[in-house]
């Protein structure tokens, strides 16, 4: 059981012509439900702009008796409501330490020199709110790594054995301006070595794509090179679209024939930037850089 304590007001007799922030003795009917307070107004600032993310629209003001940045969600006469609406943000959002503030925020607070010493006035015995016991947790699915996602894929798709179907490699990825695989490539042109080693009579094309056919730097593989899937062995280049997407391309061909596929099976296509999916500058540009393998023979 959690309990919820509506905070004592403290009621102050300013000087004359002064504004005053009660206009009785009595604790004013105001309750403002509080999910932080902060010294700081940059902190307040911060942690008004992050509640956002749960649906609420939280307002930083200063209790200049307290001199702290109240960050609340609703100011009412209504208790009730108040309590109801506490209730709420402690189930649905991580502000389980919200509270009831019963009294007055903002400018109407200025901090005068009392004529005597503030006088406390009890506003009740603490209002104690039964909130319902928790749902056991679920247990959680352990978070897959991008690669065991890739891995997965890649282990639950087939390759197209039918003539003159085409196949893109969804998961081989280059890395920038480079004919050079990226480590998580390694699942899919592994999983081609296969299918290529069940069908030894297959013959296929491997179609290279960018985005864009602008002329730049190359850096490629070194004629001795051994690691596919690294930078360490790599040299500068210069050249066209085509020229990247020929290399690239070439790169698929020369780690299936590492790797015991005989290379008079496959040839090459490059198109440089000719066949896009997307335009160049679309948020979705990326997927125009591929390598699709076109199936000749079945």
């Amino acid at each position: 059981m959690k309990v919820l304590l509506l905070a004592c007001a403290v009621s102050f007799i300013f000087f004359e012509h002064e504004v005053v922030a009660q206009s009785n003795s009595d604790a004013p009917d105001n309750y403002v439900v509080v999910i932080g307070a902060f010294g700081s107004k940059v902190n307040a600032t911060r942690f008004v702009k992050n509640a956002r993310k749960y649906n609420i629209e939280p307002i930083a003001e200063l209790n200049k008796i307290r001199d702290l940045y109240y960050v609340y969600v609703l100011q009412t006469g209504d208790r009730a409501a108040a309590i109801g609406e506490v209730e709420r943000i402690r189930n649905s959002t991580p502000y389980s330490d919200s509270w009831v503030f019963n009294g007055t925020l903002g400018d109407l607070i200025i901090a005068a020199k009392p004529v005597r010493e503030p006088v406390v006035v009890p506003v009740e015995q603490p209002v104690v709110v039964k909130l319902p016991e928790p749902e056991p947790k679920p247990i959680p699915v352990p978070v897959q790594t991008e690669e065991e996602k890739i891995k997965e894929a890649v282990a639950n798709k087939s390759m197209v054995l039918k003539k003159g179907e085409t196949e893109t490699l969804n998961f081989i990825y280059f890395f920038r301006d480079a004919a050079v695989l990226r480590p998580e490539s390694k699942y899919e042109v592994d999983h081609l070595v296969r299918v290529l080693k069940e069908h030894p009579t297959e013959i296929i094309r491997i179609h290279g794509h960018t985005n864009g056919n602008d002329k730049g730097r190359i850096i490629k593989l070194k004629p001795n090179a051994s690691n596919f899937f690294s930078l360490d062995e790599t040299e500068d280049d210069y050249g066209s679209a085509v020229k990247l997407s020929e290399l690239r391309a070439s790169v698929i061909m020369d780690y299936l024939t590492a790797n015991g596929i005989d290379k008079k099976r496959m040839s090459i296509k490059a198109w440089g930037g000719k066949k896009p999916l997307f335009e160049v500058d679309d948020e979705k540009a990326e997927a125009n850089v591929r390598v699709e393998i076109e199936v000749l023979n079945y």
